[in-house]
């Protein structure tokens, strides 16, 4: 993990100065303006890398990186593709030759990894990030369609551009996105969880995760079919988004489970989050494949992390086993309601 952020932080820093080299020696105000602009935004990019090395260096992140030495490879290619793009000396290039190697330089760096790693690495600022980085290559692909011709072989392939990175994006957001809510799938889950437990340790925080059972769903399908199982499920998730807090980790656990990473909440905080949860579900409108309106209910279960418990390898597991224990309480009270929160590293359950 190391590696990988160490060559991103590379990769940003040599953008940032051929961007800054190109500012310096462009004859066109306007193209020398855009260039120093995107060396600034290169610059808070390579911030943001060195942070999270700084972070990992010091066992705030875990690994998060299933294949690293596959990682690593493309990397490493990436580097080495955009540093042939750069010619030794930059002083004697022309605007559209600046451009045409800001235009190699970002679509080597449009590689998928990147946005993988955006969705993977820092928890809360997947979106932020994204949008920031969309932004600083659509300015690029709008001064190049704007200083050629428009019948330009250059001004076609800016457009074929602007689709790979709406492409790119979506792509990614396929790995960690289940396609039938929309929500994060497991894999999204996990992953963001790994670094809200990070950062609740490093800022001493709590951090709560919930678990979420749709209350009889087999009954569902059994008695109504699969569509009006499907339809419950959309409901369900929608729900959940609305109850829950702009910060919250909406995601489709598995099946008819749901689960959610609460940053910053406590018990108390839980209880609240559990009843605005239950009271949305029970009061929401659903409605079959059939048109057939369905009384829906769930089940809570939720683990605490609170500030000074100690950080080991098992904290994840631990945050979720403890979740699960108090879904079964739940469950096994009656269903409809949520179970008292389990508190991580203490003998019993919070009242």
């Amino acid at each position: 993990m190391r590696e990988i952020l160490a060559m991103c932080v590379q990769l940003d820093t040599l953008a940032a100065r051929t961007y800054r080299s190109f500012s310096m020696n462009c004859p066109d105000a306007g193209l020398a303006a855009l260039f120093e602009n995107l060396a600034r935004e290169e610059e808070t990019h390579v911030a943001w890398w060195s942070g999270l090395l700084t972070a990992w260096e010091q066992g705030l992140i875990p690994d998060v990186v299933s294949d690293p030495d596959d990682l690593l490879a493309t990397l490493s290619r990436v580097r080495d593709d955009v540093r042939s793009a750069i010619p030794d000396d930059v002083t004697t290039l022309s605007p559209a030759e600046m451009l045409d190697i800001a235009a190699h330089f970002e679509f080597f760096m449009l590689d998928s990894v990147f946005t993988e790693l955006l969705e993977l690495t820092e928890p809360g600022r997947t979106g932020i990030h994204r949008e920031a980085y969309s932004r600083h290559v659509e300015r690029l692909i709008a001064a190049i369609e704007h200083s050629r011709g428009t019948d330009s072989l250059a001004r076609f392939l800016a457009r074929v551009f602007r689709r790979a990175l709406r492409d790119n994006v979506a792509l990614a957001s396929y790995a960690v996105r289940d396609t039938q809510t929309g929500l994060y799938n497991r894999r999204g889950f996990i992953s963001h969880l790994k670094q809200w437990v990070a950062w609740a340790h490093r800022y001493e925080h709590p951090l709560t995760v919930l678990l979420i059972d749709v209350d009889r769903f087999k009954d569902i399908n059994d008695v109504h079919g699969h569509a009006t199982g499907d339809a419950a499920l959309l409901c369900i998730a929608k729900n959940l988004q609305s109850a829950t807090r702009e910060s919250d980790l909406v995601a489709r656990y598995g099946g008819d489970e749901f689960a959610i990473v609460a940053p910053e909440a406590d018990v108390a905080e839980y209880r609240f989050l559990a009843g605005r949860i239950l009271d949305a579900v029970r009061t929401s409108v659903c409605h079959g494949a059939g048109g057939e309106r369905l009384a829906l209910s769930v089940s809570i279960g939720g683990g605490v992390l609170l500030p000074g418990s100690p950080h080991t390898e098992d904290t994840l597991d631990s945050l979720l086993a403890a979740a699960d224990v108090s879904l079964y309480a739940a469950k096994s009270a009656g269903r409809d309601q949520a179970g008292a929160a389990n508190v991580l590293d203490t003998t019993a359950a919070a009242p």
